[in-house]
């Protein structure tokens, strides 16, 4: 993962968050302004924000304190906690600016590229020397994190998306 890759991704983005935004706001695109989850859908949700901090934030940032004086380590975790940063800022301020439903949209956006990103990271690991750094540890924190937000990606299309078309 470089900067360039992880800059260009957050620009087009952003582009298409806005451009997804202002086509919905003059109507075009047939997305609802608000998410209208069902009364279990919202239980489920509360419960899986809950386990995104758990897993996708607390555990990554533990593993980057842990092994910061390792520079491929950081590299990987920095580059996933950036992303991770930018997504809830841009939600915070995208759901504000426009409409509520818009995170589905950003969180669509992000969760693909976080998927591809941690898989790039895990075939990265297989070719450098970790035998100063747990290699099972930083390789079972990315399959985990991979897990997790490849189920994310599942639950946004399958639960997410439907609520807001």
């Amino acid at each position: 993962m470089t900067w360039r890759t992880t800059f260009i991704f957050m620009v087009l983005a952003t582009l298409v968050v806005i451009l997804m935004g202002w086509l919905t706001s003059i109507g075009i695109l047939p997305i609802s302004q608000v998410i209208n989850y069902s009364d279990a859908g919202l239980r489920f949700i509360r419960v899986w924000i809950l386990l995104a901090i758990a897993i996708g934030l607390v555990i990554p940032t533990i593993t980057f304190i842990i092994w910061f004086k390792y520079s491929e380590v950081r590299k990987i975790f920095g580059f996933y906690l950036l992303v991770i940063v930018i997504q809830i800022v841009t939600e915070h301020i995208a759901s504000r600016v426009l409409f509520p439903s818009i995170v589905v949209i950003i969180g669509t956006l992000y969760t693909a590229f976080r998927v591809w990103q941690l898989w790039y990271e895990q075939q990265f690991i297989k070719s450098i020397d970790f035998y100063q750094v747990n290699f099972r540890i930083i390789s079972g924190i990315l399959w985990l994190l991979l897990l997790f937000w490849s189920s994310n990606l599942i639950m946004l299309l399958t639960l997410s998306w439907p609520s807001i078309l």
